[in-house]
């Protein structure tokens, strides 16, 4: 806590005791400095304990005004996303207690003006509003470090024309710290024909209409799904983004969309087209849910509705699927090859999010909330409306003219809060719709 003894400290402490149970009953695990922070000496030893503890983030609790020397000594000896939490002090008609505002506001121009980046919260512990800012800045910065050496397989390469699939690899190491790893289709091919397949009962059991497809092909998928998984444990991957056609379906004579969906139910993030920035957004939002992520083309846009439709070719993770609904055998809608899932998405709020370069080749990201809708299935493969919070016909302009991929992560529940300050932390434009 920064306070200065001038100031009604056992008041300012008071304010840090809440903080402290806000941050508690949310879950989090927090290393506390008990003593208070009040010359700058004090400031510099705070900062080398920081150094010394395996943290995610710094929450500085502007307990009583102070000048900027503490904060900025904090600061520059500490390189972790940084969060100033400062206090409301009712009017006693007396002298000011705490002046905490006052504290923060010196301490954020000053930071402004050394280049050093920061949040600042203002508002009292059990303030909903107050603490979903807090506790958004401390999931972003957990993303953030989590982010940091994962590793997605590149399987293939993109298909010709697919430009929406390009990706910078250095930018995303520098930016994300994720790295790319290259394998060839035919290492996962050759893998796949070596599998003896015992487990077909399995995976495809409650699975309607599995005997109705092409069993040699339906097979080959199931070998795909087994092959992936066991190059992702031999190689140490978080997740793959796989060219899924031509030569998946050409070459191989299997599908690749059943061992998509597949992955992503065993928590392994699985793009398809060989989308690595795509795959790179699903980790974010499997990082914040919890849940398997789908990852969608937009196919309708309704302004009379304010519906948006999502869908892809049958590779949607069978977790998401719709109440009462069941999962079908399908064939992969274009090239008429199996196994494909075909079934309608479950309903809910959902996040539409996309790390995305922009014109000049830097990550930005795309943003965007609404409800997924109760529907039946809408097309061959995974479909699901969702309905917009904000006009169709502005989003639906924001994505061309802004050159946005036809690709779009949908992660179940509202974590634009999140997005946001992940975005803001490693300083990425947001772009909403």
């Amino acid at each position: 806590m920064l306070g200065r003894p001038f100031f009604d400290m056992p008041l300012a402490n008071e304010f840090f005791v809440g903080v402290k149970k806000t941050l508690q009953e949310a879950g989090i695990a927090a290393e506390t400095i008990e003593a208070p922070v009040t010359i700058p000496q004090e400031a510099i030893a705070a900062a080398r304990k920081l150094k010394e503890m395996d943290l995610t983030a710094i929450i500085a609790v502007q307990g009583t005004f102070t000048d900027a020397s503490l904060i900025l000594n904090l600061a520059g000896n500490v390189d972790l996303p940084l969060l100033i939490w400062a206090v409301k002090e009712e009017p006693t008609g007396e002298r000011l207690r705490l002046n905490s505002f006052c504290g923060l506001n010196l301490g954020a121009h000053a930071l402004n003006a050394a280049g050093k980046k920061f949040k600042g919260v203002y508002g009292n512990p059990g303030s909903p509003k107050v603490e979903q800012e807090v506790l958004a800045f401390i999931r972003a910065a957990g993303a953030m470090k989590w982010l940091k050496g994962k590793r997605i397989g590149l399987v293939g390469h993109r298909p010709p024309g697919y430009y929406t699939s390009n990706f910078n690899e250095l930018d995303l190491y520098s930016t994300l710290g994720v790295a790319v790893e290259y394998i060839s289709l035919a290492e996962v091919f050759s893998l796949a024909n070596e599998i003896n397949l015992i487990d077909e009962p399995a995976l495809t059991v409650g699975l309607a209409g599995y005997d109705q497809v092409d069993a040699v092909a339906a097979q080959k998928s199931l070998r795909a799904y087994l092959a992936l998984k066991k190059i992702v444990a031999d190689k140490s991957l978080d997740a793959v983004a796989v060219e899924c056609w031509p030569d998946f379906m050409v070459t191989y004579g299997g599908a690749a969309c059943f061992s998509l969906g597949k992955l992503n139910d065993d928590g392994i993030v699985a793009a398809c087209e060989a989308d690595v920035n795509g795959a790179a957004t699903m980790l974010l939002g499997q990082y914040w849910s919890g849940q398997a992520i789908f990852l969608a083309d937009l196919v309708i846009g309704d302004e009379e509705k304010n519906e948006l439709t999502f869908w892809h070719c049958g590779a949607a993770p069978r977790s998401l699927i719709a109440t009462n609904a069941r999962a079908t055998a399908g064939v992969h809608p274009n090239r008429k090859i199996p196994l494909s899932l075909y079934f309608p998405l479950r309903e809910g709020q959902v996040t539409i999010s996309r790390l995305s370069p922009d014109k000049n080749g830097k990550l930005r990201l795309l943003l965007g909330k609404g409800t997924g809708l109760q529907a039946p299935l809408l097309f061959s493969g995974n479909t699901l409306p969702v309905r917009l919070e904000t006009p169709v016909s502005q989003a639906l302009d924001t994505l061309i003219n802004k050159g946005f991929e036809h690709h779009y992560v949908l992660t179940y529940g509202d974590f634009t809060k999140e997005m946001r300050e992940f975005a803001r932390l490693l300083e990425l434009e947001i772009v909403e719709i």
